[in-house]
């Protein structure tokens, strides 16, 4: 039997409804809306037109929150996405990925259940390759950190990759292409609201939140190690 059978794409979204149509789009068209994915959707309760946009589109699960303190609050909406999520496999999203290999999910739980133990992160081929993003995580490790992104950590997709480095489980899985432009194609409205949403990094950060942090986890990850 098999550990993993479902990907669940986490996306907090707002105010980018031309991105969306283009992501579900390419979702639905190399997934063929098959049973081992689903994308879950984070809408703020003031962004109508995104909720208008998804329920109309249909097939897919919301959840409708408030807009708490906007691009800071992005651990809070990850964690609300995963507790909503069908998967036990689970991928922090974002609304203008484009999926472009057909029948991705396959690969993706192929490659999860060489590890049935759950600690692995797997990384995705994408137009900035010299990143990891999409963190690509079990619902088992979740569940044991009690999070899927640690509340005191804004870069959880860089958070997740140290923990799972840790038991040498960052992992690239090279024939699995999502695009995901960096330097984005319209403005983010998750981030450009307001100067006191822009988070810098800083050594002191890193050395006293991130690094603490990552071990914390790993700790608690230790007693998954089969």
């Amino acid at each position: 039997m098999l550990a993993f059978t479902k990907v669940s794409v986490l996306v907090p979204t707002r105010g980018r409804v031309g991105r969306l149509r283009t992501m579900i789009a390419s979702f639905d068209e190399t997934t063929g809306n098959g049973p081992d994915a689903e994308l879950v959707f984070r809408v703020d309760d003031d962004d109508h037109a995104t909720r208008d946009f998804l329920l109309a589109w249909g097939g897919h699960r919301i959840v409708v929150g408030p807009r708490l303190d906007g691009y800071r609050s992005m651990p809070d909406f990850f964690n609300e996405l995963a507790l909503a999520a069908d998967g036990d496999v689970l991928m922090c999203g974002n609304d203008d990925m484009i999926f472009r290999t057909k029948g991705w999910p396959a690969l993706l739980l192929r490659a999860a259940n060489r590890h049935p133990d759950g600690l692995f992160d797997l990384g995705v081929s994408t137009l900035n390759d010299s990143h990891f993003p999409f963190s690509v995580v079990s619902r088992r490790a979740v569940e044991r950190m009690g999070f899927l992104w640690d509340p005191r950590i804004f870069w959880g997709d860089i958070f997740l990759r140290d923990v799972m480095a840790w038991f040498g489980r960052a992992i690239h899985v090279p024939d699995v292409e999502i695009d995901h432009d960096w330097a984005g194609n319209d403005p983010d409205q998750t981030f450009v609201e307001s100067d006191k949403n822009i988070v810098q990094r800083n050594p002191t950060y890193w050395a006293s939140v991130h690094a603490p942090a990552v071990e914390e986890a790993a700790a608690k990850l230790k007693e998954l190690i089969r």
